[in-house]
Formats: structure tokens, C-alpha cells, sequence
């Protein structure tokens, strides 16, 4: 009968992943019909700007890690603009030309290559992106056609902190005050204040809270029907689908949490519906990843899956110069090291001070501190996340350092689900208070 399922399951995500992969293919090709002149315009009008950062501009002198990824925007952007007569929209689309003007193979400079074609200045050659999905686009083209890439950078930045009070609110209605709080306390850890100014760095935060938002809104529906493990399945496909490669593991390791906080059961059951949740969540990113390259060589008759595993092969490899274990310890310190400052000092202290306040509320209704072991497991996800990915994670430390917030996600709502929730004190109050006017 556990065969029969299991096969059932598989199945029925496999064909998931297979409709994802038409869709998000359907859907990129209607939104390259649209006009790119006044895209292009946009863009130009916002060349000053992105001149000003063609190195990757840091907002906060000394933080490393509150850099713009101008890099990866500029080739965002040149591919919304970018069009050819000589590829018809399924090749564009799936392959993602763009003209390069640094001829050198590792000589990339997509700042200057995104101004010489505003420019219309001759470039030395064209190269194709085809291994990521690049499902940004549908966000981003459209916004391009109505408006320039600094107005993108406002409009960034009110919805990023609408959503996050929208999150904030959903954990509330819940009565969910503690993880609420430690929500919005592990932002900072993102480097939220530099997030909006970057389409790259953005992307993440949008899945995990788009995702969160879904998961509050129907948490008891999911769990009634069944289908939790769906959920995570899309949203590992989401992640593969708008991202490139920056901190994806925040957008499986914040639902998570938010899973095990309202769901309780023993330790091994946790645990195993976690295991479970998290292989679907791979298996979503990772499949339609595969997808992607497939549909690539058959619609084009490209080379897209060898490329890809080539990549594939380079970016788990082991740190350059370094043995595989002496690069996992390079690497975590690479990414710690971004919060050795006194902004993270203060607020760690400040979040202790907050646990402990806690800690002395919770006497006599404490549950076991073995409550807390799955989040301590899932605070571990960004650790093998680092070691997996060891050469990805060591080159670009200065974005992958944000999976981190999830490790400090996952201890904070351990600890909220161990010293007890919030609401039980704020039942008590309201009953005290209903008390005392009968």
C-alpha cells in the first residue's frame, strides 16, 4: 500500500512539475510579444543610475553584503530589452540572447554591455543564458513597458515592506504574536535595507513571503485536504523559476517553520513530515530546473543540458584551493562574517533580551525542549546548503550569506513554539477582563 502511494505521489508531481514547465513556457513567450522600444527607452532613461553602480555599488559604506548586484541586473535587464531578427520568440525565450561586449569568455562586463546596446554602439558577440528559467521577466518586462528601472527601484521598495507587514498581520490573525515579532526580527538578517534596491536580491523575498501569505491564509485547508505537500513542491518550483541562483533555501526554511509551529505531533513525526516537505520542495526546484534544459534542447536543438550539468558539477565542487572539508569552514566563515559588526551585536542582544522575557513568562506552561529539535534541524538546512554548493557559496558569499535568516528563523520560532505562544497570555487577560465586568 506505502509503494502504491509513494508511486501515486510521484506521479502526480511529476505531472506538476511537467504542467509548471508548459505553463511558465506559455507564459514567457506571451509576454515577449510585447514591444521592446519602450522598454528600451526606459532603460536608457535610467543609464545614469546604472552607470553609477556598474561595480556592484554597496548602499552602506562597510557592509559587504549591502551591495546592489548590479552585476546580475544589468544582464536582467538587457535580457527584457534585447531582440534580434535573427532568432524568432521561442528561441529567445529559451535560450536568452544577449550581445556582450567584452569578447574575453570570462571577461564579463554586463554594465557596459547593457549601455553599448542602449547606445547601439557594435558589440564583439552574442551569447546565450539558457540554463536558468528567467520567470522574472513576466514581472519585469511589463513593468518596463509603463515605467524606467528607478521608478522599478521605488515601487521595489513599498511593496517589499507591504508584504511584510501583510505577513506580520497574517501571523497575527493566527494569534500568533511571538513568531510575528521574530519575523520581522530576522529581516535585518536578510539585509533587508539594501534588498529593494537590487532585482537580483529581491526575487527570494518575494517567493518566501508570497509564499508565507498563501500558507497563513490556508494553513488549515492545506493540512485538511492533504495537499501541504504540494504546496512546497510549487514553491520549490517558484524558486527555480523567477531566481537565478542567490539564497533560495529561505523560501523552504520560513514555511517550514511556519508548518511546524501550527501543526504539532511527536518528534519523529515531525521530523518526517519535514524530511518529507523538504524532498518535495528539491524535487520542485530541482525538476523543473531539469525541465527547463530539456524543453531547451528539444524545442532548439541546443546543448542547454550539457551546459547546465557542466555548471552543475563546477558549483558543488569544493571551494577553489581548498580541500572539501577545509572549504566547508572557509565558506561559513565567508558568510558569517558579513554580521561581525555592532548593528548585529545589539540586535542579537536585543533578541536575547526578548527570549528571555519569554523564558520567564512560559514558567509553569513550558512544553518540552524537545519541541524545539526540528527547528534546530532546519536552522542546520543553510549549513548543507553551503557545503552542497561549496564553490557557488565561496565566490558569492557577499548575497549568499542572506540564507542565514532562516537559521535565525528557524531558532527564534523554536523557541516561541517551546516557551509557548503569545495568545495563551492574551486569552487569560481577555478572560480576566470579561470576568470582572459580569
Amino acid at each position: 500500500m506505502k509503494g502504491k502511494t509513494f508511486f501515486v505521489t510521484a506521479m502526480r508531481d511529476a505531472g506538476l512539475i511537467v504542467a509548471g514547465a508548459v505553463l511558465g513556457l506559455i507564459a514567457l513567450l506571451l509576454v515577449h510579444l510585447l514591444p521592446t522600444d519602450p522598454m528600451r527607452e526606459h532603460v536608457y532613461w535610467s543609464l545614469e543610475m546604472i552607470e553609477k553602480e556598474f561595480a556592484d555599488e554597496i548602499l552602506v559604506e562597510g557592509y559587504t553584503a549591502t551591495l546592489t548586484g548590479n552585476f546580475t541586473d544589468c544582464l536582467m535587464l538587457e535580457h527584457a530589452i534585447y531582440e534580434s531578427e535573427e532568432h524568432g520568440v521561442l528561441e529567445q525565450t529559451l535560450k536568452m540572447y544577449r550581445s556582450e561586449s567584452c569578447a574575453e569568455q570570462d571577461g564579463w562586463e554586463p554594465g557596459r554591455s547593457l549601455k553599448d546596446y542602449l547606445e547601439r554602439t557594435p558589440q564583439a558577440q552574442e551569447v546565450e543564458y539558457s540554463r536558468y528559467w528567467h520567470g522574472y521577466l513576466l514581472a519585469l518586462k511589463p513593468l518596463l513597458f509603463l515605467t524606467t528601472f528607478n521608478t522599478i527601484r521605488l515601487l521595489n521598495s513599498a511593496v517589499q515592506l507591504f508584504l511584510a507587514g501583510c505577513v506580520a498581520i497574517g501571523f497575527c490573525k493566527k494569534k500568533a504574536y511571538l513568531p510575528a515579532r521574530f519575523f520581522l526580527v530576522s529581516l535585518p538578517f536578510l539585509f533587508f535595507v539594501s534588498t529593494y534596491a537590487s532585482l537580483s536580491l529581491s526575487i527570494c523575498y518575494y517567493v518566501m513571503t508570497i509564499a508565507l501569505l498563501i500558507q497563513l491564509k490556508y494553513d488549515e485547508w492545506f493540512d485538511r485536504k492533504g495537499i501541504y505537500g504540494e504546496f512546497f513542491l510549487i514553491t520549490g518550483m517558484a524558486a527555480c523559476y523567477f531566481d537565478f541562483l542567490t539564497y533560495p533555501v529561505v523560501t523552504l526554511v520560513y514555511p517550514l517553520c511556519v508548518y511546524l509551529y501550527f501543526h504539532g505531533g511527536t518528534l519523529g513525526g515531525n521530523i518526517r513530515k519535514m524530511f518529507d516537505y523538504s524532498v518535495r520542495w528539491f524535487c520542485g526546484y530541482i525538476g523543473l530546473w531539469a525541465a527547463k534544459w530539456l524543453l531547451t534542447d528539444l524545442l532548439t536543438g541546443s546543448s542547454a543540458v550539457r551546459d547546465a550539468l557542466y555548471n552543475l558539477v563546477v558549483r558543488t565542487g569544493s571551494a577553489e584551493g581548498y580541500s572539501r572539508l577545509q572549504g566547508f569552514a572557509h565558506v561559513i566563515l565567508e558568510n558569517m562574517k558579513v554580521y561581525g559588526n555592532w548593528c548585529y551585536v545589539m540586535l542579537v542582544v536585543a533578541i536575547l533580551i526578548m527570549l528571555a522575557r519569554e523564558m520567564v513568562r512560559s514558567r509553569g506552561r513550558r512544553k518540552s525542549f524537545r519541541q524545539g529539535v526540528p527547528y534546530i534541524l532546519l536552522a542546520l538546512y543553510s549549513f548543507v546548503w553551503f557545503f552542497v554548493t561549496e564553490n557557488h557559496s565561496e565566490q558569492h558569499w557577499q548575497f549568499t550569506c542572506r540564507i542565514l535568516a532562516g537559521s535565525v528563523f528557524a531558532i527564534l520560532t523554536g523557541a516561541a513554539k517551546v516557551f509557548g505562544r503569545v495568545e495563551d497570555d492574551a486569552e487569560e487577560k481577555n478572560m480576566e477582563e470579561k470576568d470582572c465586568k459580569e
